[in-house]
């Protein structure tokens, strides 16, 4: 997905330290990371398709977010949840490809 390589590229450190940590604290993730997590929200929150996604598919991300909090150590249930935030994204990532492609010039890049 488009989107998240885009927030690799941006934030590629950040997602780094946070994936570890949330590896090395299955149970306690959610407060063991918490830091970490906001670094990552920081640093994403700078690009405008990642706040557009952000707008767009706040309700799906909530809906993750609080099943993740309802189930910290079975985060495995909120999988559906995953995929309707993903599906939103993706379908915001397509709708940006295709109004930048539209609007940039040959050789531009749509994502600066």
């Amino acid at each position: 997905m488009e989107v998240l390589s885009v927030a690799a590229a941006l934030c590629g450190p950040e997602l780094e330290r946070f994936g570890r940590c949330v590896a090395a604290s299955a149970g306690s993730w959610a407060r063991d990371c918490h830091q970490l997590s906001l670094s990552v929200t920081r640093c994403t929150s700078h690009h405008p398709l990642v706040r557009r996604i952000r707008r767009d598919c706040s309700d799906s991300f909530g809906a993750f977010e609080r099943c993740l909090r309802d189930r910290p150590r079975d985060a495995a249930e909120c999988g559906p949840h995953v995929q309707e935030f993903l599906s939103c994204a993706q379908n915001v990532t397509r709708e940006h490809s295709r109004n930048s492609s539209r609007d940039s010039s040959p050789g531009e890049n749509p994502w600066n």
